[in-house]
């Protein structure tokens, strides 16, 4: 069998394990989440909070971006290797100490001392997690995503069983704390025990010059990225106000959410395979098209439903008393729609090893944005949704070129894939308007919602059915050759 049918297989069973296991993950997360509120008072979690503020946002970059760096990079083996492995878990180590050290004098900042003892315990995570680093990037290059989406169920449920029990038991702002390190030191038994490695003391750095500086750029452009997202809260906090920052919190919930739910299960297989035909740019840019077209199928109608009926979403979700969620939340769902035409290329970028250009890309993006954002406050939050609706698309064109240019895709290529969900948007667009006009007056919330998203659901699945059948049987029948192959063997990896 070709190497190119096996992949196939690889990408569909990934995707499809993905999606069944980290779907059970969060309904289970979801409900022990739930149950514990009911027993954790609200000031542990509080304590919590305050102790991850800082925690949260060294863990975006403790391992120097060497994460991505070992799956792109699969020439790293062997010593090479051994030293990063060992280079990570040196500033694992080292990141916990500093914070053993600074616990006291954070836990002073916010006048709580019971935080000094959360963050104590908590710092234990970023030895686990730079002890994971290796057997990760190991699941990615081996195409072992049936594997990969475990990890994460065995982190949902070794996490939330000591947090329900820990609730139970009368632990309070403990139970959060043992559950995440519980889950923290599942999966690192997990992943050691399906791939052990050899770590060595990183000496002799100029042999891991080049892959140290890749690292560099990743960690610069998450910490662009991270800038990116918290620059739009920050203004709105700053000149708009408490209130307004929680309806916008709850604007971009909404509309995020869902086009997460979907694009993550395929962003989470793409490393794997990309980085396998990275070299091979015809067979990059064939999965890349496909996947972007998949994407759009479903990505698209949640987002252009979501617009559509905001008003009445919100008001069966929320209550009336949220209205100022709507008008934000309209204007970022074209911002998710354009996400999920185009979240490929960045991919495309990092996993044939373009780290410097994503880097200057989320720079650039990170210095134009925020300006953008103390610009639209002027016009309240529909404003600060505008920038993302307009200008986020307008800074992203140096990514699209570039990618586009990597494996020789034109505009048109691009825009050929978003053609039938477009089409089948547009026309149920126009159904779901004319629907809400001839609903009764008086009719409620609720049966309004049902009414127009079932129109809505049942247009878009016709349009596509009667005008692009031929399009959706190429990405059926991919799918239906895939499965038909016998899995592919699991590739060593080389540790």
């Amino acid at each position: 069998m070709s190497d190119d049918r096996l992949l196939d297989r690889a990408l569909v069973s990934g995707i499809a394990w993905t999606a069944a296991l980290r779907w059970t993950a969060q309904a289970l997360s979801w409900a022990a989440t739930f149950y514990a509120a009911r027993l954790i008072a609200p000031g542990d979690y509080g304590i919590v909070s305050m102790a991850t503020l800082g925690i949260g946002l060294v863990r975006i970059v403790e391992d120097f971006g060497l994460d991505s760096i070992l799956v792109q990079d699969r020439s790293i083996v062997g010593v090479q290797q051994a030293r990063l492995a060992g280079f990570i878990l040196a500033i694992g180590v080292a990141l916990c100490v500093v914070f053993l050290l600074a616990a006291k004098p954070i836990a002073a900042f916010f006048d709580e001392p019971q935080v000094a003892w959360a963050i104590t315990a908590l710092s234990a995570l970023f030895i686990t997690d730079a002890i994971q680093v290796v057997p990760r990037a190991a699941l990615q290059r081996a195409l072992e995503f049936r594997r990969f989406a475990f990890v994460a169920l065995v982190q949902t449920v070794a996490t939330q069983s000591v947090v329900v029990a820990g609730a139970i038991a009368g632990w309070g702002f403990w139970a959060l704390i043992a559950g995440s390190v519980a889950g923290g030191v599942a999966i690192t038994l997990l992943l050691v025990a399906w791939h052990p490695y050899t770590v060595q003391w990183p000496r002799d750095l100029a042999t891991l010059a080049r892959p140290l500086r890749q690292g560099w750029r990743v960690i610069a452009q998450r910490i662009a990225w991270y800038s990116i997202n918290s620059s739009d809260q920050t203004v709105i906090g700053r000149v708009l106000g408490k209130d307004a920052l929680g309806a916008y919190s709850f604007a971009m919930t909404l509309a995020n959410q869902p086009f997460q739910e979907v694009s993550s299960i395929v962003s989470r297989v793409v490393p794997g395979v990309f980085s396998r035909v990275q070299d091979r740019r015809d067979e990059l840019r064939r999965y890349f098209l496909t996947l972007t077209e998949f994407l759009a199928y479903l990505t698209l109608p949640i987002s252009v439903g979501l617009g559509l009926t905001a008003d009445l979403v919100v008001r069966v979700v929320l209550g009336p008393a949220w209205d100022a969620v709507i008008a934000p939340l309209r204007l970022l769902c074209i911002y998710t729609a354009f996400q999920g035409c185009q979240i490929l290329v960045a991919h495309v970028l990092m996993w044939t090893g373009q780290f410097r250009a994503i880097m200057w890309c989320t720079i650039f993006a990170a210095a134009v944005l925020p300006v953008g954002f103390i610009v639209g406050s002027s016009w309240g939050l529909p404003g600060i949704a505008l920038v993302w609706a307009i200008l986020y698309p307008l800074v992203n064109i140096p990514p699209l070129v570039i990618g586009f240019r990597t494996i020789s895709v034109s505009v048109g290529d691009w825009l050929r894939t978003i053609v039938p969900a477009g089409s089948a948007c547009l026309v149920m667009s126009a159904v779901v308007l004319a629907v809400r006009v001839e609903l009764p007056a008086g009719i409620s919330d609720v049966a309004a919602l049902a009414i127009t998203a079932s129109a809505g659901a049942a247009t878009y699945a016709l349009v596509l059915l009667l005008l692009f059948r031929r399009r959706l049987q190429g990405i059926v029948g991919l799918v239906r050759a895939a499965r038909a192959q016998p899995s592919p063997p699991l590739a060593a990896p080389a540790g």
